[in-house]
């Protein structure tokens, strides 16, 4: 059985491995968690044994990349750490850790704990189907009602709860713009990660794909350009989707405005849909359209939230108005945001981070819905 064993401090990688290796473990050790990832990514091991407090991607960090991937979702970690306190080990477990030992460590009991979660890892690795991560569907039936806006807000709302991993992905894969309202300059994309996909590799390592906001979401970007996404397949999209909900506990969805085949299967498998509308007359009766078209799908209208932007100053298609129209409740207004909005796109600083008011509070209320 190989155990890697990812430490800072050469004394400890060498007490560790010399213990080890008299037990009959195969050791590899790694220096940081950096350099633990790639080993774990790359050596295939059956437990990973790693400090807490490192340089760079620290255990924590380590443990949440290890349970993104697929390939090494099903390693058991043991974290070691010198932090006793209750909100440490906490941490640890919200991570993703299968066990927190403090140090020092009682090496017989350690070994015990290794050889009893390797034995339980072993008859689940090949029986366990992944998990799927819930996925949320942002979208709206006219453009321009401010999809990308509130997916972008909710992304880095979602990413603040501990214990979970968040990806934003762009399907706007013509004219996303994702990546700008988040700040981020993604290496490579959907279209990328399709591309490899559709050609036959069996597991990827997502994030050569994924770029991560300071706020705690990843993103899954559009392709940079409209030619770049000509050459994207619904087929090849799907099969990203599917391999992403296996790797992240929570996709948020930014759909643009269609009732292509795409588009239709992310409404049907979706555990939320958030139909945006602006209040004007035209993307109201094409709003009333998308809840018929996701009624027919068999999307329930539990699974529906349908928020009212409010893109204007003075409007007189207020909530009232809004709900008689769609003959259904308004789950949440975003109140106008006015200048505070513009200059958050334009800084690619998203609202929740940047600024406080009702147009703020709406979408934390949103995000409570999920």
């Amino acid at each position: 059985m190989k155990v890697l064993v990812v430490d800072d401090e050469p004394s400890v990688r060498r007490l560790l491995q010399r213990y080890l290796g008299d037990n009959g473990y195969e050791v590899a050790i790694a220096g940081d968690g950096a350099e633990g990832w790639e080993a774990a990514r790359d050596g295939s091991p059956d437990l990973i044994l790693s400090d807490v407090a490192m340089p760079g991607m620290d255990g924590y960090e380590l443990v949440r990349t290890v349970r993104r991937n697929p390939a090494t979702a099903a390693i058991p970690v043991i974290l070691l750490s010198a932090h006793r306190g209750s909100d440490d080990m906490v941490e640890g477990y919200r991570s993703g850790a299968d066990d927190y030992v403090a140090k020092p460590v009682d090496m017989e009991v350690l070994r015990l704990k290794i050889d009893a979660l390797i034995r339980r890892a072993q008859p689940e690795a090949s029986a366990a189907a992944p998990a799927l991560g819930r996925l949320t569907c942002v979208t709206s039936a006219k453009g321009g009602a401010g999809v990308t806006t509130i997916a972008a807000n909710l992304a880095v709302l979602l990413g603040r709860r501990g214990g979970q991993t968040v990806c934003a992905v762009d399907l706007d894969v013509t004219h996303g713009d994702l990546q700008v309202l988040l700040d981020l300059r993604p290496r490579a994309g959907l279209g990328e990660a399709a591309r490899d996909l559709s050609g036959g590799v069996e597991t990827v390592t997502w994030d050569d794909y994924l770029v991560r906001h300071e706020g705690g979401p990843w993103l899954l970007a559009a392709p940079p350009t409209p030619l770049e996404a000509s050459a994207l397949s619904e087929a090849g999209v799907s099969q990203v989707l599917a391999g992403l909900r296996s790797s992240q506990d929570h996709l948020v969805v930014d759909v643009p405005p269609s009732y292509g085949e795409l588009a239709l299967t992310v409404y049907e498998g979706a555990e939320r849909v958030v139909v945006v509308v602006s209040p004007e007359i035209t993307a109201l009766r094409r709003t009333r359209e998308l809840l018929g078209a996701l009624e027919s799908l068999g999307v329930t209208e539990d699974r529906v939230l349908l928020v009212l932007n409010t893109l204007f100053e003075k409007t007189v298609l207020d909530r009232g108005r809004v709900e008689a129209f769609l003959r259904r409740p308004v789950n949440v207004v975003v109140p106008f945001g006015g200048r505070g909005f513009l200059e958050a796109v334009n800084s690619g600083r998203p609202v929740v981070t940047s600024q406080r008011g009702r147009a703020v509070d709406a979408l934390t209320e949103l995000a409570g819905l999920l």
